[in-house]
C-alpha cells in the first residue's frame, strides 16, 4: 500500500509524503496525482523518507518525472540506488 499525503501546498508547489510501497499496484495514482500538479504549473517534491520498498515499474514512473519539476527528498540509500541505475541522476 501507498498513502499519499499532500503537506503544503502554495501557488507554486506542492509538497508531499510517501508512505509504503511504490509498486506497480500503487505506481499509477502516484503518477496521477504528481501529474495534475504538474499540469498546475507547480513544483512537486516528495518526502521519500517513508518508503520501504519500491518495484521497477515505482521505479519508471518516478524516473519519468521532468527532473526540473519533481524533487524527491530523503529518499533511502536502496531507493536512491535502484532510481540512479533505472536513470535518475
Amino acid at each position: 500500500m501507498l498513502k499519499i499525503t499532500v503537506i503544503q501546498e502554495s501557488q507554486g508547489d506542492v509538497l508531499i509524503k510517501l508512505e509504503g510501497k511504490i509498486t506497480e499496484q500503487w505506481a499509477a495514482l502516484l503518477d496521477g496525482e504528481c501529474r495534475a500538479y504538474l499540469r498546475q504549473q507547480k513544483s512537486v517534491f516528495l518526502d521519500c523518507s517513508h518508503v520501504d520498498y519500491i518495484d521497477g515499474r515505482g521505479v519508471e514512473v518516478l524516473n519519468a518525472f521532468p527532473h526540473s519539476h519533481v524533487t524527491l527528498m530523503s529518499a533511502p540509500a536502496l531507493m536512491t540506488e535502484l532510481l540512479h541505475i533505472g536513470g535518475r541522476s
